[in-house]
């Protein structure tokens, strides 16, 4: 029975979807101005360890969501550097394209496939249904129209009888809560629905009651809007990063009218020596950086989502070595030979792992203790189910460890010549037929308790 911390109740729950065989999940997808960091792709490594755990351990469909912010502050200011000659929504759209398709590759290079994500929907075409909600808040009485903007009134908000503070205990007369145009609003902690029109900015038409304000969106309206658009309200899981819990996801709660998503996944930061991975502080890397993306995807899973991950060049090569041996393993029984490997594993070894991987993903998704439990068979079971075993670790961790190749005869064929003169102690043949296959096939050889095995060189 899966378990899952929910940032909304603050305790670890048992999951039940709404619909008993399909799930609905919304992740915060990046502003498309620049290229994302490691330190962003752990947010999305997040959403997509829980998809593949809902298919195939839970055996559930996954409606996964993820939207593209192509509108705030820092795109209008690119998109006009980059785009002179364009107007504003033009030059938005070229630049949303540009980081998009570059967003979509980084996903991909760390295993995060296309055709997981159900909807990848972008803000600008959504305006109509965020200016919906934006209507039915002013008629609710919680959100007011202030110089052309309109604002999200929390203090209105909470005289109705709803919680403002869900995700997080709020000091609402802290400073450092004051945010954008704040000079214009009632109260201190009421964040922008709308943004009145701007000199050279893009700006959308927005009709009330006859009047018209022409602005654009502020960001936490989009993910309300798109998120129930796709899903519903309530949806099963919202997915996103520690420091999206406020403002951002407390605000897109209060916009729903406080029901929004069920369940609240947040993943902690990613930090280089404790100091939190950002542009600001100038300590970013992208994925371009390390040598094999599905190390640092490896490195991301040995850490609980739940628990800082300090990054360090030495992590990423254990990492990477770590991973090279589970290859290894999982390389020698997929390449294994027809009727080599016995069908099951009769010490009980394989069922026990079975239990430990499935029980420890279930435990609010323990990734490090799932991967410790393969420290069971790795190296010694050499058998089918160990080999469907591996499958599934696979499935749920996306390291592309599974090669499904048959071998070629004249492979085959070497194979038996080497293990030959293995068995006829003439050595030095062995090692010369070893060194062709490593050489001509780029395989490497391993004598093991069935025989011989091969895997992938490094």
């Amino acid at each position: 029975m899966l378990s899952l911390y929910n940032s909304l109740t603050r305790i670890k729950e048992e999951f039940k979807p709404i619909n008993l065989n399909r799930v609905g999940m919304y992740s915060c997808g990046p502003t498309v101005y620049g290229r994302v960091h490691i330190g962003n792709l752990r947010a999305f490594l997040l959403p997509d360890l829980v998809q593949r755990v809902l298919r195939f351990v839970e055996q559930k469909d996954v409606d996964w969501v993820m939207n593209i912010t192509d509108i705030d502050d820092k795109m209008i200011l690119k998109s006009q550097e980059q785009y002179k000659s364009l107007n504003p929504v033009e030059a938005l759209e070229e630049l949303a394209d540009k980081y998009e398709e570059i967003f979509l590759k980084d996903l991909e290079k760390v295993g995060i496939r296309r055709d997981d994500i159900s909807h990848l929907p972008r803000a600008t075409d959504f305006v109509v249904q965020m200016q919906e909600i934006i209507k039915n808040l002013i008629n609710d009485d919680v959100a007011y129209i202030q110089n052309g903007s309109i604002y999200f009134s929390v203090d209105r908000y909470k005289a109705g009888g709803k919680k403002y503070g869900k995700l997080v205990d709020l000091d609402f007369e802290a400073k450092a809560r004051l945010t954008d145009d704040q000079d214009q609003k009632e109260g201190v902690a009421d964040f922008a629905l709308w943004k009145a029109k701007k000199p050279k900015e893009p700006y959308w038409d927005f009709d009330i009651d006859g009047q018209n304000y022409p602005g654009r969106p502020g960001w936490h309206i989009e993910c309300s809007a798109m998120s129930t658009e796709f899903l519903g309200k309530p949806f099963d899981i919202h997915t996103g990063g520690v420091d999206l819990k406020f403002p951002h996801h407390e605000n897109e709660l209060a916009q729903c009218g406080g029901t929004q998503a069920n369940f609240y996944l947040h993943n902690e930061h990613i930090t280089v020596e404790s100091e939190k991975m950002a542009k600001s502080v100038g300590n970013i890397m992208s994925i371009d950086d390390i040598k094999d993306p599905m190390a640092f995807r490896y490195l991301v899973m040995s850490a609980h989502y739940r628990s800082q991950m300090d990054f360090s060049s030495s992590d990423i090569d254990s990492a990477h070595e770590r991973l090279h041996r589970l290859r290894t393993y999982t390389d020698q029984l997929m390449l294994s030979r027809s009727g080599q490997l016995n069908i099951k594993d009769d010490t009980g070894a394989v069922d026990k792992f079975n239990n430990e991987f499935k029980s420890a993903l279930e435990d609010d998704l323990n990734t490090p203790k799932a991967l410790a439990a393969i420290n069971s068979i790795e190296g010694k079971v050499y058998t089918e189910d160990a080999r469907e075993a591996m499958r599934l670790v696979d499935s749920i961790f996306g390291l592309n460890i599974v090669e499904d190749r048959p071998l070629h005869d004249s492979i085959l064929a070497a194979i038996d010549d080497y293990t030959q003169a293995r068995e006829s102690k003439d050595f030095e043949r062995s090692d010369r037929i070893r060194i062709e296959i490593l050489e001509k096939y780029s395989l490497v050889t391993a004598d093991t308790p069935i025989g011989t095995l091969v895997s992938r060189a490094k």
